[in-house]
């Protein structure tokens, strides 16, 4: 009787991993042979619970890594990207890390795992973290108003910019009007002319109330860090964050990405081609904002950072206090679209935030001219997936929230069963 258990126990598991492997095939299918979308169209079995037992967990995130590695595998063949790169961590240690395509088209030069990318808006978690170790070694104070140390900042409205702290200017939640001077950035405008026009802006809101998206007005936590702690930014990125952990390949400077002998180019669409274009000095003057080089490989320790397992550089409060919402956006269709089980879209500090069932997604985006960068991972089960791209498309748009769709509906996450297998 019992061998006969035995059995019917090994009928059963391999019937469920040839359905892993089917649905995985399923999934790829849809991806390529869809010649009207090019983005990746998330396909989920009716019930999971019938189709696999939580004690495979482990092999259905394999499945869906080997999945992702031939969507970019497609996406470069296919001319849907000109480079990409990938990273996905688990349970403090990097499951898969890979480069696809080439730094410059036509160079015949691949994308390896230390080709630099830069990063654009997902910058911004780095300065979240930042103010966070600052906080923690009680440099600055998350409610401390930035009047105090940008003493030559003179606002018109100088009683409300008294009130702006550094927890508003890292939410978004300054009360400037949405994306002020952006467009000056785009320009190549130099930042301290932006900052003088930016005295003499009105507010939309009272600081903390509303949810307004910055760049210039994010990046004055450059100055914040600067005259608190007599260090400049990109000093305190590299004692802080790039040397510890370490990532080797990062950097906050356009001087240091085009004296690398290993970065992407930016590239333009152009038809159904890609035109390469050089790098451009924008943005890097807003380096809180946008103004991150990194490779594949920092992204894959970052990620382990972000998801606890370097408790020795970023102790478990920094990350709980940054990543707490602070303001609540409203889930406009295209977030609702992506993340088809949103119930709730926030914005911490230098992070969005999604709270899907019982699961809190934490992410961002990037973009640069001729870049795009995508993070995200989950705060209680410890997987993450980070991305970097030489060329923005629109199937890069669903990657990211269609590898959480997938693994958390088509394999019944449970972390009980993975401690269980010490997986």
């Amino acid at each position: 009787m019992l061998f006969q258990r035995e059995k019917y126990f090994v009928v059963l598991r391999n019937m469920a991993q040839n359905v892993v492997v089917l649905l995985s095939l399923v999934l790829f299918t849809t991806f390529v042979s869809d010649n009207k979308t090019d983005y990746l169209i998330p396909v989920f079995p009716e019930n999971p619970s019938e189709v696999l037992h939580p004690d495979y967990l482990g092999q259905s995130l394999e499945g869906l890594i080997r999945h992702y590695d031939e969507v970019l595998k497609v996406s470069v063949s296919d001319n849907k990207t000109p480079g990409a790169a990938i990273a996905v961590a688990y349970n403090g240690e990097v499951r898969f890390m890979r480069g696809y395509g080439e730094k410059r088209k036509g160079s015949a030069d691949p994308v390896d795992n230390h080709t630099a990318f830069r990063i654009g808006s997902v910058s911004k978690g780095f300065a979240g973290i930042l103010a966070g170790l600052m906080t923690h070694e009680n440099v600055i104070g998350w409610d401390d108003n930035i009047a105090w140390y940008l003493p030559d900042f003179h606002h018109c409205d100088s009683s409300t910019f008294k009130k702006i702290t550094l927890k508003h200017i890292l939410s978004h939640t300054s009360g400037f009007p949405v994306h002020t001077y952006t467009d000056l950035l785009d320009d190549n405008i130099p930042v301290n002319l932006i900052l003088e026009q930016l005295e003499h802006v009105p507010f939309c809101t009272k600081p903390g109330m509303v949810y307004s998206y910055q760049n210039v007005v994010f990046s004055l936590v450059d100055e914040v860090l600067r005259n608190s702690s007599g260090k400049d930014y990109a000093y305190l990125l590299r004692e802080k964050i790039f040397y510890p952990l370490p990532m080797k390949d990062a950097s906050s400077e356009y001087v240091s990405l085009i004296m690398s002998d290993n970065y992407a180019s930016p590239h333009l669409r152009a038809g159904h081609t890609w035109i390469p274009v050089n790098n451009n000095p924008r943005y890097y003057s807003t380096v809180p904002a946008s103004g991150i080089n990194a490779s594949i490989s920092d992204m894959a320790q970052w990620l382990l950072a972000l998801t606890g397992y370097k408790p020795d550089i970023i102790p478990p409060d920094v990350l709980e206090a940054v990543f707490q919402p602070v303001v609540k956006i409203p889930m406009r269709r295209s977030v609702k679209r992506t993340w088809m089980n949103a119930e709730e879209f926030s914005y911490a500090l230098g992070w969005r935030v999604i709270r899907a069932a019982d699961k809190i997604f934490v992410f961002h985006s990037g973009y640069v001219q001729g870049f795009r960068a995508e993070i995200g991972f989950c705060l209680q089960d410890k997987v993450g997936i980070v991305m970097l791209f030489n060329g923005n498309a629109h199937f890069i748009n669903d990657l990211l929230p269609s590898f959480f769709e997938n693994l958390y509906q088509f394999s019944l996450w449970e972390p009980s069963s993975l401690q269980m297998q010490g997986i």
